[in-house]
């Protein structure tokens, strides 16, 4: 779905069109649940939190702005919206994952079949270098390479400025390369 389009139809929304907030569920949910499962682990809890989302977006119509990313949008507040029930649940004594330190790198379903094709050393120690990385590193470069964010558009999710997120992918990617060259050179010596 193009930005041009999913505006279209959160403008839409916001003058009353439930059938537009509909297709919006449909279009952006499993980006969000996947996006959500980085940020929690917890299935249930990320399931749970987008459809509280969509019902407060809908409750609340008339008095959102006009944004410009749909799916950048939808991102952050889901984020915010994560945060807040993680936060609310602990303090009611529940054991949940922790919300800030969770984000981990896994493999979708497609993207498994895809690592057992290419060497599976290669892949394991991609992972591991990736795991090498700090939660906001990971989260940056899910969003950038995964999910096809701008800059602007990360910053806009992370509640960071422009360049910030680009001193945060660039250290992420220097660090990968640091990290896999003394595999290789390792595995070349050996």
């Amino acid at each position: 779905m193009t930005d041009e389009y999913s505006t279209q139809l959160w403008n839409a929304f916001r003058g009353g069109e439930a059938q537009a907030l509909a297709t919006l569920f449909d279009t952006y949910y499993e980006a969000m649940y996947h996006y959500g499962l980085k940020l929690t682990g917890d299935e249930e809890l990320v399931k749970d939190c987008i459809q509280n989302l969509f019902q407060k977006l809908w409750r609340r119509r008339e008095g959102l702005r006009a944004v410009q990313v749909v799916k950048a949008y939808l991102f952050k507040a889901l984020r915010r919206h994560l945060g807040d029930e993680t936060k609310l649940l602990r303090r009611h004594r529940y054991l949940l994952p922790t919300y800030t330190d969770s984000f981990e790198v896994t493999y979708s379903h497609e993207e498994f079949l895809i690592a057992q094709q290419v060497d599976a050393e290669q892949s394991a120690r991609l992972l591991a270098a990736l795991n090498q990385l700090s939660k906001r590193q990971r989260e940056a470069l899910y969003l950038k390479f995964f999910d096809g964010f701008s800059y602007e558009r990360i910053a806009e999710v992370m509640t960071l400025n422009t360049q910030s997120v680009r001193n945060l992918i660039f250290k992420a990617l220097q660090t990968l390369r640091k990290v896999l060259a003394l595999v290789l050179l390792c595995l070349l010596i050996s």
